[in-house]
């Protein structure tokens, strides 16, 4: 491996580890010539995909330039490299479970910051506001309500149902098939860990939003073109651009429905 410093092909490995949940070998290197270290990563290359950019131009996907926008968005938080390379990866896997060819860019960006907004809100409110284009302090504001919010509604349902259950009480508790609780395990769209032999799920990848009343109802992205009057398009384009509510539930993507929201409104509880 040659020195990224002096160029010298003499260096030798000084550290090996595995990363990104094991998918990866990280290598810390030293220079024999001028003494200088850096670190290089091995990994298999599974993702062949293009990126819909919203100007419509397609470019193959770069795992490092989301590297560099996830360290900009980390930087000066308690977050180290392996944490980085691991949400990295845990993205890269749901791309890999969508099995397509193609995917537009605020797909990518949507998977990001479903895992950034459970690892730190401060790097969540960085990435969102260049993915999402704040333009003024009301953006960043509305997003940091959102955020509060949200953890108020985690808080609540941790009481009521514990965060890692096993297969058996998943489908006790939220009434979905074993086969394809194990299938949405299988495609990466639930998060799963191996306890003392046995397979724990993560619940709240399960459970689904609540509706609250007479205020509003969470619909599928179908139903809600029909509910607004709106494209499959620019449905699509209001959640990305942050004014739709939006949540993830079993890989579907749903959106909420206020119940006094005129037909062509983007009007949402934010």
């Amino acid at each position: 491996m040659r020195c990224p410093y002096c160029k010298s092909n003499e260096t030798k490995v000084i550290d090996k580890r595995t990363t990104d949940r094991g998918n990866a070998t990280r290598r810390r290197r030293e220079c024999l010539d001028c003494s200088k270290r850096f670190t290089t990563y091995e990994r298999a290359e599974t993702l062949d995909l293009l990126v819909i950019k919203k100007s419509g131009q397609r470019e193959p996907f770069d795992r490092q330039k989301l590297r560099l926008s996830l360290t900009k968005a980390c930087e000066k938080r308690p977050i180290d490299p392996d944490t980085i390379d691991n949400l990295i990866g845990e993205a890269v896997q749901r791309l890999i479970a969508l099995r397509r060819s193609e995917v537009e860019s605020y797909a990518i960006g949507e998977i990001v910051m479903e895992f950034l907004k459970g690892l730190d809100d401060v790097a969540y409110i960085r990435f969102a506001s260049v993915y999402r284009e704040f333009k003024d302090i009301r953006d960043f504001e509305k997003e940091v309500l959102q955020i509060s919010a949200d953890s108020s509604l985690r808080s609540a349902e941790i009481v009521e149902t514990p965060e890692w259950i096993t297969v058996k009480e998943a489908v006790a508790i939220f009434g979905v098939p074993e086969r394809t609780l194990r299938r949405y395990i299988s495609q990466h769209k639930i998060r799963s860990r191996l306890e003392n032999r046995g397979r724990l799920v993560y619940a709240n990848d399960i459970r689904p939003p609540k509706n609250d009343g007479n205020q509003g109802k969470w619909l599928d992205v179908k139903a809600a073109m029909a509910h607004f009057g709106m494209s499959e398009r620019t449905v699509r384009r209001y959640i990305s651009q942050g004014k739709i509510e939006s949540s993830l539930v079993n890989g579907r993507r749903l959106v909420y429905a206020n119940s006094q929201s005129e037909p062509h409104s983007a009007k949402q509880r934010i």
